[in-house]
């Protein structure tokens, strides 16, 4: 995650802009697990702004207490207090959410609290808390709790850190936690309700985790003597991209049989969804992390079986010829992310059109994350088919896969790895099949429209339907920029 520098000597409306960035790329965790309804006015205390823009998603009438005026964002009620006086009067609040690190805040606002009232803070992790915040509070990229998985990305002081978050040791590393009232009216509560009513079994959280999405997480529950990883949406976006994992695994799932060789689905355990929630179980999938690691090297053996998975895909998976509308049809969302160049993306995406390429299943998000390795002889599982879409050029998976090879390489960002590929092609790519022809046969418009439509489709995955923000538009300025250049380049 980007970090800032400087924070001193930034001017206001830099401020503004930096939390206004992160927000929209972190729009916070552990909100999930924080009251859906409140009988009474909300006080949001002493967080940091990005955490305070965060929780007013969800409580947008929130009153926001602060210590300055540098503090305050864009908070639609604040108070500037001292942080041990309360400018609230006795039993006037329904919920406070507060850091409480300082040891002082909770205290000093409690007597605010309403009869039945409730108070969530960020604590240090050797008080008592339910789950700890990771890798900071700020950042909210994760909550862990007893049992999660660790998540290796190359990193291994990131390896390290989620497996000192799921360890009693944890709370003598002066960390964070979060201490809540347990259970509650929270979307992580009435999605654990619905699984122990469909399973007929106790759902336990040992954790969660979730991304930029504004309504989209994953849980990890046990239930009934199963693990299991429950996907949930709480937004219109997020049910949408749910409803198109479980479309296109049941199409999959019934075009390749029962043995597929390159690849294997989720076992689908249960659904269902309440009050504009749904959600999915899967059983759990453990992989072994640090060989799992060696595998995605730049030479590693995880890049060939990224390939196989793409070709079996583009085999068993086919759905027709592109044809006119095609590059029209690709980059809906697109306008969002990259404001005013979507007309020459279309023209640039033509060549695909004209190339009748054989069009397929395509994944979508096909990086090292979302393909866990079995033991052999068994093919890998790949989770994850939100972003997957049935119009692709048959075996596209395979430019997305040598995409991320190269950024795990050069260490750039997916659209500058993407334009190294567009001047140079590697050998890699070159002898990989797309379309219905390996990528070396394509002419030279085909091969860049090629790559340029996996970027695409990658960029407008951070854009979740929403408005164009700061974040959306560096985003395109990342990713989306760097390949176009050198697509003008070339001409």
């Amino acid at each position: 995650m980007k970090t800032y520098e400087g924070a001193d000597q930034q001017s206001p409306t830099d401020s503004i802009g930096r939390v206004a960035d992160q927000t929209a790329r972190h729009p916070g965790v552990w909100r999930f697990l924080l009251p859906r309804r409140v009988a009474g006015p909300v006080v949001l205390a002493n967080l940091e702004p990005i955490t305070t823009q965060n929780l007013l998603r969800s409580y947008p009438a929130a009153i926001v207490l602060c210590r300055s005026s540098a503090e305050l964002g864009e908070p639609v009620r604040a108070v500037i207090w001292d942080g041990r006086t309360s400018p609230l009067g006795p039993g006037t609040v329904a919920l406070v959410v507060c850091d409480d690190r300082d040891d002082v805040c909770g205290e000093a606002l409690a007597p605010a609290l309403a009869e039945g009232g409730q108070q969530v803070a960020i604590v240090r992790s050797a008080r008592p808390y339910r789950f700890a915040l990771f890798p900071t509070p700020e950042q909210l990229r994760a909550v862990i709790g007893g049992g999660w998985p660790l998540t290796y990305d190359g990193s291994p002081r990131r390896w390290l850190g989620y497996w000192l978050a799921s360890t009693p040791l944890w709370r003598y590393l002066d960390r964070s936690g979060l201490a809540l009232p347990w259970p509650g009216d929270s979307v992580v509560q009435v999605v654990l309700d619905q699984v122990s009513a469909s399973l007929r079994g106790r759902a336990d959280l040992a954790g969660l985790i979730a991304g930029r999405g504004l309504g989209q997480l994953t849980l990890r529950v046990r239930c009934s003597g199963r693990e299991l990883a429950v996907r949930v949406a709480a937004s219109p976006d997020s049910v949408r991209r749910l409803g198109n994992h479980r479309r296109a695994m049941a199409d999959l799932a019934a075009r390749f049989g029962s043995e597929p060789k390159a690849l294997a689905f989720p076992v689908a355990v249960a659904s269902g969804s309440a009050d504009g929630i749904s959600w999915a179980a899967e059983d759990w999938l453990k992989s072994p992390t640090v060989r799992a690691g060696r595998a995605w090297r730049p030479s590693g053996k995880g890049w060939t079986a990224l390939r196989s998975i793409a070709a079996e895909l583009a085999v068993k998976a086919q759905t027709g010829r592109t044809s006119a509308g095609w590059a029209r049809s690709w980059v809906i969302g697109l306008e969002a992310v990259t404001p005013g160049m979507v007309d020459e993306i279309v023209v640039a995406l033509a060549p695909i059109e004209a190339g009748r390429m054989a069009t397929a299943w395509f994944h979508g998000d096909l990086w090292p994350g979302n393909v866990l390795f079995q033991r052999p002889p068994r093919p890998p599982v790949v989770i994850d088919w939100e972003r997957a879409r049935p119009d692709a050029p048959a075996g596209l998976d395979a430019v997305f896969g040598e995409v991320c090879r190269v950024i795990t390489a050069r260490r750039c960002s997916f659209g500058e790895a993407a334009a190294r590929l567009a001047r140079s092609p590697s050998a890699e790519l070159a002898a990989t099949e797309i379309g219905g022809k390996l990528f070396a046969d394509w002419e030279r418009p085909q091969q860049q429209a090629l790559l340029l439509a996996t970027v695409t489709h990658y960029a407008t995955g951070e854009n979740e339907d929403g408005p164009i923000d700061r974040w959306t538009e560096s985003w395109g300025e990342m990713n989306v920029l760097p390949i176009v250049t050198a697509l003008r380049a070339a001409r």
